[in-house]
């Protein structure tokens, strides 16, 4: 398991290390926070990507689209984004169950540590591919990887292997440091520096261009193809098939 090596502080501030800290006595393998923003960069990207056409039929990715960008527009009050990882290994055969279990269970350990009005409750506020949010920009704008050419999020240690998962709290955490690990580049691609294993092992050329064209993958047409995912060198550990 990744273990964040911040420890816990004494007088139990909404601080990285004490989300963290609880983070991990839930089973996560990785916990990193973001403040909220309208993320205006992804915005223009995925107009011009469902513009082209690119989304396939997921008509739903046209919809509720301030809400995708924006988090305070999905959950009023929004301050901070904590987001969760849990590795293949340890999510079972239904991840979603498994992984929003563990965030009810993180909810319930931040509303006794913190208070109750840490997060909504009126509003939704904890979410595992279930809602229109961008689960892996928030990944990286919590510092917990970059997104690969694959264009899955990418791990320093777990690799892309992982299933992510978002509690929205109510109220900002203090202090700069939003992860245990260092803020890695956000575009596409950047820390994969000339390696192209991915591109190359993809059987359709889905990720041509430095798009994923949704029409021409295996996985979504299918939900059975991982090729770009068990060439990729940071998951040489582990290999599903």
């Amino acid at each position: 398991m990744y273990k964040v090596d911040i420890p816990i502080s004494k007088d139990l501030k909404l601080t990285l290390g004490n989300i963290c800290k609880l983070a991990q006595e839930v089973g996560f393998d990785a916990c990193g926070v973001a403040p909220v923003r309208r993320l205006d960069d992804d915005a223009q990207f995925m107009d011009n990507w469902i513009a082209q056409g690119l989304h396939g039929e997921m008509e739903y990715l046209a919809r509720n689209c301030d809400k995708r960008y924006d988090p305070t527009a999905l959950v009023p009050g929004a301050q901070t984004v904590v987001v969760c990882l849990l590795s293949f290994e340890h999510s079972g055969r239904d991840y979603h169950r498994k992984v929003k279990s563990m965030l009810y269970a993180l909810e319930a350990k931040l509303k006794e540590t913190f208070g109750e009005d840490i997060v909504s409750a009126t509003h939704q506020h904890i979410f595992c591919d279930s809602a229109p949010m961008l689960e892996r920009r928030w990944c990286v704008e919590a510092g917990l990887g970059w997104i690969g050419k694959n264009h899955q999020l990418i791990h320093p240690t777990l690799g892309s292997l992982v299933h992510p998962g978002e509690i929205v709290l109510n109220k900002a955490v203090i202090g700069n440091r939003l992860s245990g690990i260092e803020s890695q580049e956000s575009d596409i691609g950047q820390q994969c520096t000339d390696c192209h294993l991915c591109l190359d092992a993809c059987p359709t050329g889905a990720l041509r261009n430095n798009v994923w064209d949704a029409r021409e993958c295996i996985a979504y047409t299918t939900h059975h193809c991982l090729e770009c995912q068990n060439v990729c060198p940071h998951n040489k550990q582990l290999r599903y098939e």
